[in-house]
Protein backbone atom coordinates (compact mmCIF):
# COMPACT_ATOMS: atom_id res chain seq x y z
CA UNK A 1 0.00 0.00 0.00
CA UNK A 2 1.10 3.47 -1.18
CA UNK A 3 1.06 6.25 1.75
CA UNK A 4 -0.70 8.99 0.69
CA UNK A 5 0.97 12.53 -0.17
CA UNK A 6 -1.70 14.45 1.09
CA UNK A 7 -1.28 15.86 4.53
CA UNK A 8 -3.97 15.31 6.98
CA UNK A 9 -6.40 18.18 8.20
CA UNK A 10 -8.70 19.32 10.12
CA UNK A 11 -11.37 21.99 9.90
CA UNK A 12 -12.32 24.46 12.35
CA UNK A 13 -10.30 23.41 15.21
CA UNK A 14 -10.73 24.90 18.59
CA UNK A 15 -7.82 27.22 20.07
CA UNK A 16 -6.51 24.84 22.40
CA UNK A 17 -6.56 22.16 19.33
CA UNK A 18 -4.17 24.86 17.80
CA UNK A 19 -2.02 25.35 20.88
CA UNK A 20 -1.02 21.99 21.09
CA UNK A 21 -0.55 21.35 17.46
CA UNK A 22 1.63 24.71 17.68
CA UNK A 23 3.28 23.67 20.72
CA UNK A 24 4.13 20.23 19.10
CA UNK A 25 5.50 22.19 15.60
CA UNK A 26 7.27 24.91 16.87
CA UNK A 27 6.76 26.24 20.14
CA UNK A 28 8.84 29.29 20.19
CA UNK A 29 5.75 30.56 18.23
CA UNK A 30 3.14 29.42 20.09
CA UNK A 31 1.84 33.28 21.18
CA UNK A 32 2.79 34.75 17.94
CA UNK A 33 0.85 31.92 15.93
CA UNK A 34 -2.64 32.31 17.63
CA UNK A 35 -2.09 35.97 18.12
CA UNK A 36 -1.84 36.11 14.16
CA UNK A 37 -4.66 33.46 14.08
CA UNK A 38 -6.68 36.06 16.09
CA UNK A 39 -6.48 38.83 13.83
CA UNK A 40 -7.23 37.44 11.16
CA UNK A 41 -10.54 35.75 12.77
CA UNK A 42 -11.19 39.38 14.14
CA UNK A 43 -10.67 41.24 10.57
CA UNK A 44 -12.56 38.33 8.87
CA UNK A 45 -15.32 36.91 11.67
CA UNK A 46 -17.22 34.84 8.71
CA UNK A 47 -13.96 32.94 7.54
CA UNK A 48 -13.41 29.24 7.58
CA UNK A 49 -10.14 27.40 7.98
CA UNK A 50 -8.47 24.22 7.91
CA UNK A 51 -4.85 23.48 9.62
CA UNK A 52 -2.73 20.95 8.26
CA UNK A 53 -1.54 18.49 11.23
CA UNK A 54 1.74 17.68 9.90
CA UNK A 55 3.21 21.18 9.92
CA UNK A 56 0.79 23.36 11.43
CA UNK A 57 -0.21 25.48 8.45
CA UNK A 58 -3.55 27.40 8.57
CA UNK A 59 -5.88 28.27 5.44
CA UNK A 60 -8.36 30.34 5.33
CA UNK A 61 -11.34 30.87 2.83
CA UNK A 62 -10.61 27.46 1.08
CA UNK A 63 -13.57 26.85 -1.07
CA UNK A 64 -15.54 30.00 0.42
CA UNK A 65 -13.52 32.87 -1.15
CA UNK A 66 -12.39 32.97 -4.49
CA UNK A 67 -8.77 32.51 -6.47
CA UNK A 68 -9.90 29.06 -7.73
CA UNK A 69 -11.19 27.91 -4.46
CA UNK A 70 -7.69 28.32 -2.69
CA UNK A 71 -9.35 31.04 -0.59
CA UNK A 72 -7.64 34.05 0.83
CA UNK A 73 -4.69 32.81 2.58
CA UNK A 74 -2.53 31.18 5.13
CA UNK A 75 -0.80 31.22 8.33
CA UNK A 76 2.48 29.14 8.16
CA UNK A 77 5.02 28.84 10.97
CA UNK A 78 8.77 28.82 10.36
CA UNK A 79 11.91 28.18 13.15
CA UNK A 80 12.37 31.86 12.44
CA UNK A 81 9.21 33.74 11.61
CA UNK A 82 5.21 33.03 11.00
CA UNK A 83 4.22 33.81 8.05
CA UNK A 84 0.58 35.60 6.65
CA UNK A 85 0.13 34.26 3.05
CA UNK A 86 -2.02 36.46 1.01
CA UNK A 87 -2.44 34.23 -2.12
CA UNK A 88 -3.49 38.03 -3.91
CA UNK A 89 -1.10 39.85 -2.09
CA UNK A 90 -0.01 41.41 -5.38
CA UNK A 91 -2.72 43.11 -5.97
CA UNK A 92 -3.29 44.59 -2.53
CA UNK A 93 -2.80 48.29 -1.99
CA UNK A 94 0.12 47.77 0.82
CA UNK A 95 1.09 51.65 1.72
CA UNK A 96 3.02 50.63 4.35
CA UNK A 97 5.48 48.30 2.70
CA UNK A 98 4.23 44.95 4.65
CA UNK A 99 4.11 42.43 1.61
CA UNK A 100 7.16 40.65 0.82
CA UNK A 101 8.07 38.52 -2.65
CA UNK A 102 7.96 38.65 -6.09
CA UNK A 103 5.78 35.90 -7.26
CA UNK A 104 3.22 37.23 -9.96
CA UNK A 105 0.22 36.98 -7.20
CA UNK A 106 1.09 35.50 -3.64
CA UNK A 107 2.91 37.64 -1.08
CA UNK A 108 3.51 37.21 2.77
CA UNK A 109 4.20 38.92 5.57
CA UNK A 110 7.30 37.67 8.27
CA UNK A 111 6.60 38.31 12.31
CA UNK A 112 9.25 37.34 14.76
CA UNK A 113 7.69 38.62 17.90
CA UNK A 114 4.28 39.78 19.53
CA UNK A 115 5.82 43.39 19.36
CA UNK A 116 6.16 43.70 15.84
CA UNK A 117 2.79 41.98 15.51
CA UNK A 118 1.37 44.86 17.95
CA UNK A 119 2.73 47.58 15.93
CA UNK A 120 1.26 46.25 12.77
CA UNK A 121 -2.08 45.10 13.50
CA UNK A 122 -4.24 47.92 11.83
CA UNK A 123 -2.31 47.82 8.72
CA UNK A 124 -2.58 44.15 8.11
CA UNK A 125 -6.15 44.50 9.43
CA UNK A 126 -6.23 46.41 6.38
CA UNK A 127 -4.78 44.04 4.11
CA UNK A 128 -6.96 41.10 5.10
CA UNK A 129 -9.85 43.13 4.49
CA UNK A 130 -8.81 43.83 1.17
CA UNK A 131 -7.63 40.72 0.12
CA UNK A 132 -11.63 39.42 1.29
CA UNK A 133 -12.81 42.09 -0.78
CA UNK A 134 -10.90 41.06 -4.19
CA UNK A 135 -11.51 37.61 -3.11
CA UNK A 136 -15.12 37.78 -3.50
CA UNK A 137 -15.08 39.60 -6.76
Amino acid sequence: MVASRKHPHTDMPSEDELDRLILDRQPAHRGLYLEIHRLVLDAVPDVRYSVDLVDAAIGYGAHQFGYDGWGVGALSPHKGWVSLILFRGAELDDPEGLLEGTGALVRHVKLRALEELAARREPLTRLLEQAVGISRD
